[in-house]
């Protein structure tokens, strides 16, 4: 029974094959059905003997104008490729002039028309199945063809590890989640960073009190510098400085002052009352020693008065500095853990919202989460990686570059020239364009390559490290050639060929000889006539129609 299945399913495949045959054909118009007809209702034979008559030698039998003579006899029959192979690149005149035994030009006639290679293609069939291009010329390039792995930029991926070690409260990221620069990745509390923050609000406080003890100093040395000026002319100065601070040195340069303002009023009034002869002179003398006394500790007082003013005024100032100096090392060691200036001013806001020893650890570039190495609650030292963000909008391609093909892409790049590159991958049809940056500086021993990178753009995403990818790098060497895409080249029993227009709606099958692939399209060295359309895609329905010999058919008798 499983026999029987078997063989029906084959014959039901065979029919549908023979089915979808006869429907190309009548579609290229090449079917006819009336060749029993022609044939007085027999089987329509190859030729006299079974073969293919070619052309060339059918000439013989018909003897009229326009025919080539026989190649070796009436009679003489031979397979119809040869026929193919030997006439497809004949002149077009000469195919345009050649009849056939029905007494047609023979590109007229649709039963002998495939032996010269030439198919008639409906415009409505062509514009539905078939896909034209025209053969290019194109500069000369030598290609080498490599395989290589798609890798990471590393120089366009971090890992990310934390300042301090803690214990993790949140992660906030997933594995293959697209993240900005800052964003939050995970939030961790650590003591080491709380005090970090202490230390901050501790330098803070004594930075705002040696700044205040600073500035009063100032004021202090302000108002005694006022009050001094004033005091030697006005002793009555010191009690108009009353609501200025002054310190202790008021007291003292009020009551020196007094002294003075004494001293000199009794001098002056022992003077006048000698000159009247109403004191004696040793009283006079006395006056006087006691206000140059006077005079003397009031200057003593002053020079005190300046010389600790500026000694104060020197510590404050010092020791402002040295309150900034270990606010600003706060300050910088909590920028070591990754806040900015706006997070440190608000510092002081936060030590009592029970948040105080949290550390955000943030995403240091823009790119994608390629790896998450943390969870919640667990435990992170220093040295640990807890996330790799990767940029994977660039990456690299490591290809393996043959020794011998070493020589022509030093020679290139030598020149201070950029090999362009071409990859392609299983997964997608597209193929991504990169170039040739570096060519690695040794060969491995075992597989004799050498390392080559190639930089390539990756904006659509669709590029994976890891992806195994097949690279073609071009280089140009000056020259010029035809190009034709690669599915417009077609083969037969090791024959390439292509169909090239000719005029209206008749192709031709034209031998080519192909040289190397440059990407999507092949180098034709011979055989095709420059800027002509040549079949791209559908080339299948002209061959099944020039190669109709193989099926059976051929020209009546």
């Amino acid at each position: 029974m499983n026999t029987f299945k078997g063989t029906r399913h084959a014959v039901t495949a065979l029919a549908v094959f023979a089915a979808i045959t006869l429907v190309l054909l009548w579609l290229t118009g090449t079917f006819s059905g009336d060749r029993a007809e022609a044939s007085g209702g027999q089987p329509q034979a190859a030729g006299h003997d079974g073969h293919d008559h070619p052309q060339a030698e059918r000439e013989g039998h018909e003897g009229t104008e326009g025919r080539n003579e026989p190649a070796h006899g009436g009679d003489a029959c031979c397979p119809a490729d040869s026929a193919q192979a030997t006439l497809a690149n004949v002149d077009p005149g000469r195919i345009e002039k050649a009849r056939c035994e029905h007494d047609l030009r023979q590109i007229d006639c649709d039963e002998c028309r495939y032996e010269l290679g030439v198919v008639k293609l409906q415009p409505a069939v062509s514009q539905a199945l078939t896909r034209t291009a025209k053969v290019e010329q194109a500069e000369a390039v030598t290609t080498l063809q490599l395989t290589g792995e798609v890798q990471f930029d590393q120089t366009s991926m971090v890992d990310v590890l934390p300042v301090a070690p803690g214990k993790v409260v949140s992660v906030q990221v997933r594995l293959g989640q697209r993240v900005g620069q800052g964003d939050v990745l995970a939030v961790i509390r650590s003591s080491e960073f709380g005090e970090a923050k202490a230390t901050y609000l501790e330098a803070l406080a004594a930075a705002e009190i040696a700044n205040r003890e600073k500035e009063q100093q100032a004021e202090i040395s302000a108002a005694l510098e006022k009050m001094l000026a004033g005091l030697e002319t006005d002793p009555a100065a010191g009690t108009a400085s009353r609501n200025e601070p002054l310190g202790e040195w008021r007291a003292k340069l009020v009551g020196a002052a007094a002294r003075l303002q004494q001293a000199r009023a009794v001098a002056e009034r022992e003077k006048a009352l000698v000159d009247k002869r109403a004191s004696s002179q040793a009283e006079y003398e006395t006056a006087q020693r006691e206000f140059q006394t006077a005079q003397a500790e009031f200057a003593a007082l002053v020079e005190e008065i300046h010389l600790n003013l500026n000694l104060d005024r020197l510590k404050a100032q010092n020791a402002a500095r040295l309150a900034e100096a270990k606010l600003s090392a706060a300050e910088q060691r909590l920028h070591l853990f990754g806040l900015d200036d706006a997070a440190i001013q608000a510092v002081p806001r936060m030590q009592d919202n029970g948040r105080f020893a949290d550390l955000e650890i943030r995403s240091p570039q823009a790119g994608t989460v390629t790896a998450v190495n943390i969870t919640q609650g667990r435990s992170v030292e220093t040295t640990q990686c807890l996330f790799t963000i990767a940029d994977l909008s660039n990456l690299w391609v490591w290809c393996n570059l043959y020794e011998r093909h070493l020589g022509v892409l030093h020679a290139f790049m030598a020149e201070g020239r950029t090999p362009r590159a071409t990859v392609r991958v299983p997964a997608f049809e597209d193929v991504f364009d990169g170039v040739v940056d570096l060519v690695g500086s040794t060969v491995d021993e075992t597989t004799r390559t050498i390392k080559v990178r190639v930089q390539l753009k990756n904006d659509a995403g669709k590029l994976k490290p890891g992806m195994f990818a097949s690279v073609d790098v071009e280089l140009p060497t000056g020259g010029k050639v035809a190009l034709v895409p690669r599915s417009a080249v077609l083969t037969d029993e090791g024959q390439t060929f292509a169909f090239q227009h000719w005029k209206e709606d008749l192709w031709l099958r034209r031998n080519v000889q192909v040289g190397r692939a440059q990407g999507d399209k092949v180098e034709v060295l011979a055989g095709l006539d420059p800027d002509a359309p040549v079949v791209a895609g559908g080339a299948f329905l002209l061959k099944s129609d020039v190669l109709r010999a193989k099926m059976g058919a051929g020209c009546a008798d």
